[in-house]
């Protein structure tokens, strides 16, 4: 449901019901200043249900259309974020790792969002279309690959080919998510969850084996994130991903890995055209690191 659909709601049934109150105010004025009799009240009474009916009845006019849209918005919504939907029906069975990745990514936007007052409607859907783009090539994305044997990349000459074969994940997702009509700000979400930022395993391989780097080489398209729903998602998509990847996480790891993650998204000036303020930065490094205790916190071996 869109932010303008909802102002443009409070702010007409507010100045509806100011009218109708300024109205009924004034009748009883007049009731003060004049006796009308018993017909010139009935006549009264009449005229000033007619213009509270008008009144009421032209608000209505004017509220239907936004609030037909407003529930078109989240009816589609609502169909785009269930989990029998088709694209992640597919997600789970043909790319089951990304699929679980995207279910905790969501958890932890979803939280996050909810600390700054963000979408968290919004967010939840996207985190679980944001990695659909890798259904092209699921072996391709490590959290897919348990129990397959998949080379590891050591040629100099193939690196950057296998950069721009993950980096492509983006585009196909934008792709795929337009050929199935998913919501534009869900699809806008998709194409900067990574924003500007590089492929790093891929850029650390190619800078150890002496490759020469330019600025561009191993960078995502971009844009840089332009919602906050659009900066929380890239922060919950690297902290996720980097906590999966780690067996043993006590919680000051979990504090490490959320630092570290803003610090170089910050530095890297990844939020940009975001806006966040300092309150924002800590409602939401506080809310990742709360979410990921949760689903990564140590567990007691049971004997």
């Amino acid at each position: 449901m869109k932010k303008y659909t909802l102002k443009y709601t409070a702010s007409l049934t507010t100045g509806i019901a100011l009218i109708i109150f300024i109205l009924f105010s004034i009748e009883d004025y007049i009731y003060v200043l004049v006796d009308f009799g018993v017909w010139g009240v009935f006549a009264l009474n009449l005229i000033f249900s007619l213009v509270v009916a008008s009144i009421l009845s032209g608000g209505i006019f004017l509220f239907a259309p936004v609030m037909n849209e407003a529930m078109a918005n989240l009816r589609r919504m609502l169909r785009v974020e269930s989990l029998s939907n088709p694209l992640l029906l597919k997600l789970s069975s043909e790319a089951p790792g990304t699929y679980h990745h995207s279910l905790n990514v969501s958890t932890l936007a979803q939280n996050a969002a909810r600390a700054i007052g963000a979408d968290s409607l919004l967010i939840r859907a996207a985190a679980y279309y944001h990695d659909l783009g890798k259904l092209s090539d699921p072996l391709s994305f490590i959290e897919n690959q348990a129990g397959s044997e998949v080379p590891t990349e050591l040629e100099a000459d193939s690196i950057q080919d296998s950069a721009k074969k993950i980096i492509a994940h983006v585009e196909d997702g934008v792709k795929m998510a337009t050929d199935a009509h998913l919501p534009s700000n869900i699809i806008d979400l998709i194409r900067e969850h990574h924003g500007t930022t590089r492929a790093i395993y891929f850029y650390q391989l190619a800078k150890e084996k002496g490759l020469k780097i330019k600025k561009t080489d191993f960078r995502y398209a971009g844009p840089t994130p332009r919602s906050k729903e659009s900066a929380i998602l890239m922060l919950s998509d690297c902290v996720e991903a980097i906590a999966r990847s780690n067996p043993f996480l006590t919680s000051d790891d979990i504090k490490n890995i959320v630092k570290k993650t803003v610090d170089e998204r910050t530095e890297d000036k990844q939020f940009k055209q975001v806006g966040f303020s300092n309150n924002d930065m800590r409602k939401i490094s506080n809310s990742l690191e709360e979410t990921l205790l949760s689903i990564y916190h140590q567990r007691l071996e049971y004997k």
